[in-house]
């Protein structure tokens, strides 16, 4: 069925949106990085983006939504990477260090998203959210705990094949998590730094957490 004029514009003005709020979401992340979620101002926001506040309030009510949207793009570019690896026929240990070195690059590649998530969640964990936003909240943590379950699954299909020995798949399912994320509070981008030195940290930091668990 053809499209009248109307239609065409709304579709168009619509993928303007979204272009839009991704531009101010990718700006918000790094002036959270920059500057802190607490002291990070909208205003700060339009300058990085090289805009006006009024700009960002016609997409977000607040700094605070806006946040909640860098945590879900975030969990986005984790699910990203990560899922299209479940599918592969390899073992286990194998596949769990493809995930890892996967979301290693995530990591090191999104790096403003992923550091704000660090800084924010414990703002909120002190108080200074509203009911609503609290409730976002808690489906985003639930996201978050989804994407660990990912990895769950691997440790378990390696620990019923024999090819890992994990006497806990929840806790070994936190310490990959809490290794892997951890790259975010060392990790600092260089010039120089090429992509090759960036396959090599993902690629080491990926083995070292996988070889404990690999079975003898």
């Amino acid at each position: 069925m053809a499209l009248v004029a109307g239609e065409l514009d709304a579709r168009h003005v619509s993928r303007r949106g979204i272009e839009s709020q991704r531009k101010i979401i990718h700006a918000a992340a790094v002036c959270f990085m920059r500057h802190g979620l607490e002291k990070a101002t909208v205003d700060e926001i339009a300058q990085e983006l090289g805009s006006t506040k009024g700009r960002v309030y016609h997409h977000f009510a607040s700094k605070n939504e806006i946040y909640l949207e860098v945590y879900r793009q975030a969990m986005e570019y984790c699910f990203d990477a990560v899922l299209p690896l479940l599918d592969l026929d390899i073992p286990a240990p194998e596949k769990l260090v493809r995930m890892a070195t996967a979301h290693g690059h995530v990591m090191m590649d999104t790096l403003p998203f992923q550091r704000t998530i660090r800084l924010g969640v414990d703002v909120y964990l002190r108080g200074s959210a509203t009911e609503a936003e609290r409730k976002v909240l808690s489906g985003l943590i639930a996201m978050r705990n989804d994407y660990e379950a990912l990895y769950r699954t691997v440790l378990q299909e390696g620990q019923t094949a024999g090819t890992l020995s994990v006497p806990s798949v929840a806790l070994a399912g936190r310490m990959i998590m809490g290794a892997l994320n951890g790259l975010v509070d060392w990790y600092r981008v260089r010039p120089e730094q090429s992509r090759e030195d960036r396959d090599k940290i993902a690629e080491l930091l990926a083995e070292m957490i996988v070889g404990g668990l690999r079975a003898d």
